[in-house]
């Protein structure tokens, strides 16, 4: 029977697991003044919302580009040193951010963005592909999931805060400084740690390339060849086009709308992480009363509520119920601490209950994803469900770039919320519960691959 703080126990005690956990949370701080640092520098410097947008599509391109070749070699390479090149090479990539100071400079955030996000291809594969390893006990794995997003969880907490008020104090440029050597110390952590290094069967006849192109081709057929793949394919593709005008248009939505510094940026991410530390404490104690594909359906179908109450919440604030507060300096002039008193109230209520559904959700897929693929596929797997995915968010943040400049941006969000919600929709009706692992590749295995 499923005992939510013995499993809690046991993955505490994983050498493993902890090593690779807390690496990723330093790291997810780190990337949390990355991401803050970029859409605030180049709207700072270009004032478009377009040009932002850019910015977000830039990193997202390789998840299409170069997810399923990635895949492949995951599925080859031993992954605990491919998560550690990985992490040596964004340490070193985005330290190139550091050179941007004009608004003709601009494009060397795309290039960095763009290199940093084709490594990645390697990282967050080869991390997915690791944790059943390293957690061999299904039972556990949910959890274990929970637990890394969890991590992400701190790193919202933490790594907002102290980005906003860091670049309110030091300028954006620190940003970039300490995301570096985040990558460095999660390459040290998941160094300590021991993973099996499993190895492929019988390779494709033919050259490399072609051996390349075949593997490819199969992780295509074992997605679209299991009913659980197709499900989680079809409901993060909706997900993706309500989403990914989110990406582009946050910083200029909150900037423009409720007048937000960097520190403002960060209270509402702030607020996200403790929503999903909540839900991260959650998780373990409600796997047993719900399925996993009700489970994401529905936390889904909240989150896309949120982000549309998000597109209508008031400038309802501290001042707001306390008049004596407020500052007769303008808001350039304020103290940081000054200007979080007028942080609308109701958006951060509501980032932290986006951030309670997120958790779940997230979790809920990656497991069902983790036990419908066999280990050695599920990199090529992975990669080609991200890049098909990738595509829908390529769409809708191509859309809101443009559109931003014209439509106001609280109605892409409110447009967006409703096409999330639907995405949960359309999971309830279309996810199936994995079943053996076994079963799901004796079924794709008898299908031929296409030509």
């Amino acid at each position: 029977m499923y005992n939510g703080k013995t499993t809690y126990g046991r993955l505490s005690h994983n050498r493993n697991f902890m090593a690779l956990w807390l690496g990723q949370m330093v790291s997810f701080i780190g990337d949390y003044f990355y991401w803050l640092a970029v859409p605030i520098m180049v709207e700072k410097l270009t004032g478009s919302a377009l040009m932002v947008g850019l910015s977000v599509i830039s990193t997202a391109l390789p998840m299409l580009l170069l997810g399923p070749v990635a895949g492949v070699f995951v599925d080859r390479w031993d992954r605990k040193r491919t998560m550690i090149a990985a992490d040596v090479l964004r340490g070193l990539l985005v330290l190139l951010c550091l050179l941007v100071r004009t608004p003709a400079q601009v494009w060397i955030y795309y290039v960095v963005g763009f290199m940093m996000s084709c490594v990645s291809r390697f990282f967050f594969p080869s991390q997915n592909a690791a944790l059943p390893l390293i957690v061999p006990d299904q039972d556990d794995l949910l959890a274990a999931n929970g637990l890394m997003q969890t991590a992400q969880t701190v790193g919202l907490l933490a790594g907002p805060a102290m980005a906003g008020f860091s670049i309110g104090l030091w300028g954006e440029q620190i940003a970039f400084f300490v995301d570096s050597v985040t990558f460095f110390v999660s390459a040290t952590a998941i160094l300590t740690m021991t993973a099996p290094h499993t190895t492929m069967g019988q390779q494709a006849a033919g050259g490399q390339l072609a051996a390349v192109w075949a593997e490819m081709r199969e992780g295509l057929v074992y997605l679209f060849g299991s009913r659980t793949m197709v499900g989680i394919l079809l409901c993060l593709a909706v997900v993706q086009l309500g989403i990914g005008a989110i990406n582009v248009v946050w910083v200029p939505f909150m900037q423009r709308t409720f007048g937000l510094g960097a520190e403002g940026l960060g209270a509402v991410d702030m607020a996200q992480g403790v929503g999903m530390a909540r839900g991260g404490v959650m998780l373990g104690f409600v796997t047993t009363r719900f399925r996993r594909k009700n489970l994401a359906g529905w936390s889904i179908v909240i989150i896309g509520g949120m982000i549309a109450l998000m597109g209508t919440a008031p400038a309802f604030s501290l001042v707001s119920l306390v008049p004596s507060l407020q500052a007769e300096a303008t808001m350039a002039e304020m103290t940081a601490g000054q200007r979080l008193l007028y942080m609308p109230l109701l958006l951060l209520l509501y980032s932290i209950v986006l951030g309670i559904a997120l958790v779940p959700a997230q979790s809920a897929l990656m497991t069902m994803m983790q036990l419908a693929v066999p280990d050695l596929k599920r990199g090529r797997v992975g990669s080609a469900l991200n890049a098909l995915t990738m595509a829908a968010g390529l769409l809708s943040m191509a859309v809101a770039s443009v559109s931003g400049e014209v439509v106001e941006l609280h109605m892409i969000y409110v447009v967006s919320g409703v096409i999330t919600a639907g995405a949960g929709l359309v999971g309830l009706i279309v996810l199936v519960e994995p079943g053996s692992q076994q079963g799901e590749a004796a079924e794709i295995i008898l299908k031929p691959l296409p030509d």
